[in-house]
């Protein structure tokens, strides 16, 4: 039975993504979300709405092989994301960079939607850190990863397919690492991923901070409610590390300068097509 439920989650995230990506590419392009990519190209963006839905709804295939919390936990996490995320797609703007810059604009009195995007995964971090954790210190640590989770994939979304091929890598890591624990916060957004991919490395849409987020928040759910000790702490270094490299230096300038890395970065792209 539990394998049949995980395999009915799979097949409705992917039928529920094939079915709702034409149709809500056509209404973002209606409404204007469209955007200038870093090749001038002009594409449609926020697309990380595609697979909103689609996730919502396999997972509740599942809800008899997982608690309560987190079926909440989940659910609640994928709405605010994707919601604050849209927000700052629609509303927000480019002028201001880096965590230092949303941070010295708030100081001055400017709110931009970058940290009111920040403020929620903040609190949703604490929800769900104390959701899991009891004591203060847990749950200071964990909603600092998550955050730490969140902006991370956020900062790879410069290029076709990086944001993706970040949270896979990473997700992938955790899950081999943490032997295979509560894959079902996996399985419907790999699922849907698998049918989003292809138009995004054609460079016709972007998953925008809509998707972003929603990807980062779930790495950042992921990481913990299945990751071991060691791996939190040692994905907290190595996520610390990379934000304070992105402060200073670009991370396409740095993938570019590396010839593995930039392959991997590259990999995919399949052309030029358009709807």
């Amino acid at each position: 039975m539990t394998v049949f439920l995980h395999l009915l989650s799979i097949i409705i995230a992917l039928l529920l993504t094939w079915y709702i990506k034409p149709r809500l590419i056509e209404i973002l392009k209606e409404n204007n979300m469209v955007t200038t990519n870093y090749s001038g190209r002009v594409v449609v963006n926020g697309a990380g709405l595609i697979f909103f839905i689609p996730c919502i709804l396999s997972v509740f295939s599942l809800w008899s092989l997982v608690d309560l919390d987190s079926m909440v936990a989940y659910i609640v996490l994928l709405l605010s994301m994707t919601l604050v995320g849209y927000i700052d797609d629609s509303l927000g703007t480019n002028s201001t960079k880096g965590l230092r810059g949303h941070i010295k604009g708030m100081i001055s009195g400017n709110i931009s939607t970058g940290i009111v995007k920040l403020i929620v995964a903040l609190i949703i971090g604490v929800v769900i850190s104390a959701v899991y954790f009891s004591s203060f210190i847990d749950i200071i640590f964990h909603s600092i990863l998550f955050c730490l989770c969140v902006n991370f994939i956020n900062l790879l979304d410069l290029r076709p397919g990086r944001s993706i091929k970040g949270f896979m890598f990473f997700t992938l890591f955790i899950s081999l690492a943490s032997g295979l624990k509560s894959l079902w916060i996996l399985l419907p957004i790999y699922s849907s991923l698998a049918v989003y991919i292809k138009d995004e490395m054609n460079e016709v849409y972007m998953l925008g901070d809509t998707g972003a987020n929603l990807l980062g928040g779930v790495l950042g759910l992921y990481t913990l409610k299945a990751a071991f000790p060691g791996v939190k702490y040692s994905l907290f270094i190595i996520l610390l590390f990379l934000h304070i490299i992105a402060e200073f230096k670009s991370f396409s300038k740095i993938i570019d300068s590396i010839p593995l890395l930039k392959y991997l970065d590259s990999f995919g792209q399949l052309g030029k097509e358009r709807y």
